[in-house]
């Protein structure tokens, strides 16, 4: 918890000092270049750091990493997850306003942006007796809505499955050793976890924005994240 109370201290601190500094640019002029630093709590309190940069058109990259502790069976383990995705991002303006029927046609403002991101995720697991991988798709959609120049939400779905530590089982026609019933193993889970996500964003000057974020989880704890993100 420490370090929210220093992180939640140096965001009110950078908003007061900038409050005078507001943006003037379209309100829906959403970025999606920025370096963010944030600190998470699900099982346990972690860190994580994210870069967007802008690609041609309306593509961008995404790479982020994040650092935690867990815990199975008494022992604790370091987490380490790594992803890599490329975004596409378009006002629902212009995704609409390119469909007509006959002589109908839509014309509908970009009052928020569709966004969806494909990619990989690298899982680590160590320990001073255990050290594996895993990777598997990254998959990130959702919607963001709000001024630009002040307030925005994002409301987004993470589809990915998640690797899990497991006590290795002993067959029921064989007989195992203490030794190999103590091991563990590391194993996908059977479906892919479900991740619903809320995220409100203020952006207090041309190059800086602190964000709140709510995450549930169908296989995991639900966790909060807040963070810091510099914008260029």
């Amino acid at each position: 918890m420490k370090y929210f109370k220093i992180s939640a201290l140096l965001i009110l601190s950078i908003g007061a000092v900038t409050e005078d500094q507001q943006l003037h640019n379209d309100s829906n002029a959403f970025k999606y270049n920025s370096i963010g630093f944030h600190v998470f709590n699900n099982e346990e309190t972690g860190i994580e750091a994210k870069i967007s940069l802008p690609l041609p058109g309306p593509l961008y990259f995404v790479t982020e990493a994040k650092a935690d502790d867990v815990s199975f069976d008494d022992e604790s383990y370091e987490r380490l997850s790594k992803a890599l995705r490329v975004g596409i991002h378009a006002g629902v303006g212009d995704v609409l306003n390119s469909i007509s029927i006959g002589n109908f046609s839509f014309k509908l403002k970009n009052f928020m942006d569709i966004f969806m991101e494909v990619g990989i995720k690298v899982t680590d697991f160590d320990n001073k007796n255990f050290s594996e991988n895993n990777a598997e798709a990254n998959v990130i959609t959702g919607v963001r809505f709000g001024d630009s120049n002040g307030w925005e939400g994002k409301i987004f779905a993470d589809l990915t499955k998640e690797t899990e530590i497991v006590q290795l089982a002993c067959p029921k026609e064989l007989i195992c050793t203490e030794v190999e019933t103590s091991q563990v193993r590391y194993i996908l889970d059977d479906e892919t976890d479900k991740k619903y996500g809320f995220t409100t964003i203020y952006n207090f000057n041309n190059n800086g924005s602190f964000f709140v974020e709510i995450k549930t989880s169908t296989l995991l704890d639900s966790s909060i994240k807040i963070g810091y993100q510099l914008n260029f």
